[in-house]
């Protein structure tokens, strides 16, 4: 009753108005509310599923939870139909980065509103956008990503989001039988991982072995076979080759005069930090170079080595600032100001770690890491490597050492304190012999470092990579092979003995600049013995004779003049006072008295 939009000023109650909103007989039926199951959760416990499995209905379920349910009732937990473990198919879900389910052609995330189907011969799950694009419309019957041949019966609807009620939970079986798993089997599934696995022979043995000493033992060693056996026995051989090497090496040098060892010359700080080397350092030869970068980084200099004064686009404002101000004393000549920038080195370093397992060589990014590479070439030039061995060991993943107290925690860099990461997308964790700093987090870099015996892709952009070994990768598999205890620490010491420097960038630097000093002060002598004969044309001599005409006939008028200006005397002054009317400078102010 009552005026509503679009009707009219009744006196009346409607038929449908009674039924609904003001009174009369209502439906007893309660309408319960509509729950849909999400495609990432097992339709038996309704919670998301880990090793998914699907019916040929598209019904999804964990294949931990599915198989004692059909041993249990022999039937579809869903449709209530006989169901067999044989009916089952294994699906491929693919995550993106974020861990989100996704289509691995478009790359689109599945959503409740995503159409999902999964192909029946490979088990790979994709959106059905991508199924109809290019294979239903194109006929191209062939699996999108393993290229196997498939038909459009083989096509299981995971998910349409047109068909809702599909996947109503109050319609499964299970839900309206209260049937369900008992959890005395889920019990033994989680305490006996073969409870579902029909094991037996070798296979058996070896899991009831799995835990045992025998097992232990067998594991510590290595395992495998005859070929894992004489891949140990050559890399036993190539160890003990390398050290009797090392020992006549030894025994040899000590026949041999004893050199002094390097001694770390203490030189100007302040200088070094300004110019990046003493004046003393720079004529020096490369050890003393090595002492004076040393000697600036144990003065406590934050500033990296090769930080250099250069000429800026920018003058330092003397003049205009003399010009305007009284208290400033005259500057009637513009110079430009020098400012300290860091200038990274254009080449790769090289160097080489004897180790008790023979020699690896390593080349260094300092064009692309300048502060990681620098931080290491200098601990290799004081020897602090010396001496510290390998403390972690992982087959199949990487060898870490650099620490000198041997317990992982300890090393600092060339500073005293940590330095930032030099992440960069050329250089990733990918490959065998990949060197990369070792941290504690981001920004906490030290001394440390590891190799990679393979790739470990998830360590990019957590880690610095600032090398890797280009020669010796002998020695690193027989570094790989080298057992090790519980905690991963080698049970045979691999030490580093020594490190030799091939190529050091950051010495080069002062050799360059040095040579374009030169080259720029021999162009200057030039430039002032010749002169420019549009702003000092009196400057140069000029023997030769200009010829024809344009621009040399004034040049040629020029000389003359002055030549005879020298010759007559009493003529001398009117030519030099009109010379220096005519030819007055316009790069200064000069003097100000006569303002």
């Amino acid at each position: 009753m009552g005026k509503k939009q679009h009707s009219k000023d009744r006196m009346f109650i409607t038929k449908t108005e009674w039924a609904t909103e003001w009174g009369g007989a209502k439906s007893k039926e309660v309408a319960a509310p509509f729950k849909r199951l999400p495609f990432y959760c097992c339709a038996v416990t309704f919670t998301p599923f880990e090793d998914a499995v699907c019916t040929i209905d598209g019904s999804v379920f964990d294949v931990l939870h599915i198989i004692p349910y059909i041993r249990k009732y022999g039937k579809h937990p869903v449709t209530g139909v006989p169901l067999k473990q044989e009916d089952l198919i294994p699906l491929t879900f693919h995550k993106n980065s974020d861990g989100e389910y996704h289509c691995p052609v478009l790359n689109k995330v599945f959503t409740e509103f995503t159409h999902i189907v999964a192909v029946k011969t490979t088990g790979n799950v994709f959106c059905y956008e991508a199924i109809k694009e290019l294979n239903i419309k194109t006929k191209n019957w062939k699996e999108l990503l393993t290229d196997e041949p498939f038909t459009r019966e083989d096509l299981i609807t995971i998910q349409n989001p047109n068909a809702l009620d599909s996947k109503a939970l109050l319609n499964f079986d299970n839900v309206r039988n209260s049937l369900k798993v008992d959890d005395e089997e889920l019990k033994k599934m989680s305490l006996d991982p073969t409870y579902n696995i029909n094991v037996s022979g070798d296979i058996k043995q070896m899991l009831e072995e799995l835990g045992t000493e025998k097992g232990r033992q067998t594991a510590s060693l290595g395992g495998g076979g005859n070929k894992a056996r004489n891949e140990r026995a050559a890399a036993l051989e190539a160890i003990l080759a390398a050290r009797s090497k090392i020992n006549e090496n030894s025994k040899s040098n000590a026949n041999e005069e004893v050199k002094p060892k390097q001694g770390f010359s203490i030189v100007d700080a302040a200088s070094a930090s300004v110019h990046g080397r003493s004046a003393a350092a720079a004529k020096a030869a490369s050890s003393d170079k090595t002492a004076a970068r040393i000697a600036m980084h144990m003065a406590g200099e934050r500033d990296p080595v090769n930080a250099k004064m250069v000429k800026s686009r920018y003058t330092t404002g003397a003049a205009s600032r003399s010009f305007t101000s009284t208290s400033f004393d005259p500057v009637t000549k513009n110079e430009f100001e020098y400012i300290k920038v860091e200038k990274n080195p254009k080449k790769k370093g090289y160097v080489q770690l004897h180790t008790t397992h023979g020699d690896l060589n390593i080349e260094l990014h300092c064009d692309i890491t300048p502060r990681t590479c620098e931080n290491f070439i200098t601990l290799c030039e004081r020897g602090y490597y010396n001496g510290i061995a390998f403390h972690r060991n992982i087959r199949n993943f990487m060898i870490q050492g650099g620490d000198p107290t041997g317990t992982g925690r300890g090393g600092e860099s060339i500073w005293g304190k940590p330095f930032k990461d030099e992440v960069n997308s050329k250089l990733l964790h990918s490959g065998r012999g990949v060197v990369s700093m070792a941290n504690s987090g981001p920004h906490t870099n030290g001394s440390q470092f590891f190799i990679l015996y393979k790739s470990a892709n998830h360590l990019n952009f957590k880690h610095t990579v600032f090398g890797g070994v280009v020669g010796g990768l002998t020695t690193l598999s027989a570094m790989e092979k080298v057992p090790v205890d519980d905690d991963d620490r080698p049970l045979e010491e691999i030490k580093i003995t020594g490190v030799t420097i091939f190529v050091n960038p950051y010495t080069e630097p002062d050799e360059e600049e040095e040579a374009k000093a030169k080259d720029e002060k021999t162009d200057d002598e030039e430039n002032d013995k010749v002169g420019s004969w549009y702003s000092n044309p009196s400057t140069g001599r000029t023997e030769s004779v200009a010829t024809g005409g344009g621009v040399g006939r004034y040049l040629k008028t020029k000389n003359t003049q002055a030549g005879s200006a020298v010759i007559d005397s009493g003529v001398e002054a009117i030519v030099v006072a009109k010379k220096r009317k005519v030819g007055m400078s316009k790069d200064g102010f000069k003097d100000f008295s006569a303002w």
